[in-house]
């Protein structure tokens, strides 16, 4: 895996923040010998292997809770006071269409732990390369993050979407289960299904956009379930042995991201 090269909006911010930033800065080694040096609060990109096409992590007790479609002005801050109260990290696949306006709610998700990718900016069936980009480019314009993620829409894919994501240098997600936030009405039967689904590893797909109250309702008992079974709660980067890129400063010598 080798650290995602930023885009502009998101060099810019990590050139300001090598300026300033203090010398106490957290030195991380990522997996291709290079050296994040993690000192700000919120990242400006993560780690990435793009093209790839992933649906889970290493058998490891983690599951990733991703919520696709938002943000939602509604549904999206409920989810994020349920998941800070559990004490639990989650990814957000978030649609371009929906980041005006939201701009407060899409930096809250980077500022409780929480990852943003990339869901296309309308939802088709096979985003081309523009949909994607102009996704990435409202993200970063709202947050200052250009996110390494991208979860294609109804989880299709084909050369055309394939080759979209290589473009823009984002990884493909997909699920290792659906907790049929989607399809069922009530809480109960969502909690039952994802609580016995999970397995070590697996990326559960959720609902963050739409009217999807029942994701809502059944979050607590979903977090509650599967940390009884043992599962700890961690972002997709996370899951897959992936490295977030923060405003940074090394302690010394001449200010880097490498």
């Amino acid at each position: 895996m080798r650290p995602r090269v930023l885009g502009a909006a998101g060099l810019a911010l990590a050139l300001v923040a090598l300026i300033t930033a203090g010398p106490a800065a957290a030195e991380i080694s990522t997996d291709d010998g290079g050296t994040l040096y993690g000192a700000g609060t919120e990242p400006i990109a993560c780690v990435s292997r793009p093209g790839t096409i992933v649906a889970a992590g290493p058998h490891r007790p983690e599951v990733a809770l991703t919520f696709d479609d938002g943000p939602n002005n509604r549904q999206t801050p409920a989810i994020l006071d349920i998941l800070d109260r559990f004490h639990a990290h989650a990814t957000f696949f978030e649609e371009g269409r929906h980041v005006a306006g939201r701009e407060e709610l899409m930096r809250q998700i980077l500022d409780d732990g929480d990852e943003i990718g990339n869901h296309s900016y309308h939802h088709p069936h096979d985003p081309g390369e523009a949909e994607l980009r102009s996704t990435d480019a409202a993200i970063e314009a709202a947050t200052g993050f250009e996110p390494c993620l991208f979860r294609p829409p109804y989880g299709l894919i084909n050369a055309k979407v394939e080759a979209a994501a290589r473009a823009n240098r984002l990884e493909l997600v997909l699920w290792t289960f659906d907790s049929a936030d989607d399809h069922q009405s009530i809480p109960g039967p969502i909690v039952d299904h994802t609580v016995k689904s999970a397995s070590d590893g697996a990326i559960i797909l959720m609902h963050d956009g739409g009217h999807h109250p029942q994701t809502v309702e059944a979050l607590e008992g979903v977090l509650e379930g599967l940390r009884a079974r043992g599962f700890r709660f961690v972002t997709v980067t996370e899951l897959l042995g992936g490295r977030m890129v923060y405003p940074s400063s090394p302690p010394s010598g001449t200010p880097s991201i490498r």
